[in-house]
């Protein structure tokens, strides 16, 4: 028996082209023959699948607002400011502790009676008087503290006034965006190029410093380098 390979119609021996369709026919149906038409739309599906993807249909639009805040990992806290905090705890801790002892000894003089017995008295101010005790010894720790800080703040202090002085004698902001080739892109990544930049710069220039301490550094000077000394 003869078949047609597209329209599968079965033919008698001898005739050996399909009426309907044109096609020649074949000797056997197999499962996997697909008619022309279906071979045809398979091969360009292929095909178009194996040509390379245009780049361009990838490209997306950016968003500035998309672009995160740069933020510190920590923030600083200088020594002159650290002193000023143990100064104002020391300050508080005293002045409770000291006024709990006081309060502690006219309990115990009966100078403020409290109506209660001997052995409740006792247990009172004694577990009071040795809680105001800590706080006046936290208070003469925090002091002293405050005052060792003090010191330290002065040395840092004159540190930051000498990093200051070299960056506005050496840093020019026309210089670091030629560098950088920044030129039209956005301010936030303008910023955070810059911020970078300069912090290479310092710690080239000053070793060893303290990160927290140079971020903020950098905060303060960038102004007074890139929007007043922009020259």
């Amino acid at each position: 028996m003869a078949w047609c390979p597209k329209c599968k119609s079965e033919y008698v021996e001898g005739i050996t082209v399909c009426v309907d369709c044109g096609c020649e026919l074949v000797d056997s149906l197999k499962k996997d023959r697909l008619p022309e038409e279906e071979r045809e739309y398979f091969l360009e599906e292929i095909q178009t699948a194996e040509e390379p993807a245009d780049a361009n249909e990838f490209e997306f639009e950016f968003d500035e607002e998309d672009v995160p805040e740069r933020k510190s990992h920590t923030v600083y806290m200088n020594n002159e400011e650290r002193a000023e905090e143990n100064r104002t705890s020391a300050y508080t801790l005293l002045t409770v502790g000291g006024i709990g002892l006081i309060v502690i000894v006219l309990i115990f003089m009966d100078v403020i009676n409290l109506h209660m017995s001997v052995t409740n008295k006792y247990m009172v101010t004694g577990v009071m008087g040795v809680l105001f005790l800590l706080f006046v010894i936290m208070g003469i720790v925090s002091m002293k503290n405050s005052r060792i800080l003090k010191r330290k703040a002065s040395k840092e202090n004159k540190l930051t006034i000498e990093i200051k002085k070299w960056c506005v004698e050496n840093i020019r902001k026309n210089q670091v965006d030629e560098s950088l080739d920044i030129m039209g892109q956005p301010e936030e990544l303008q910023y955070f190029q810059r911020f970078d930049y300069v912090k290479k710069l310092i710690q080239n220039q000053f070793v060893n410093l303290d990160e927290g301490y140079l971020e903020r550094l950098i905060e303060e000077i960038y102004p007074e380098i890139f929007e007043e000394n922009g020259e």
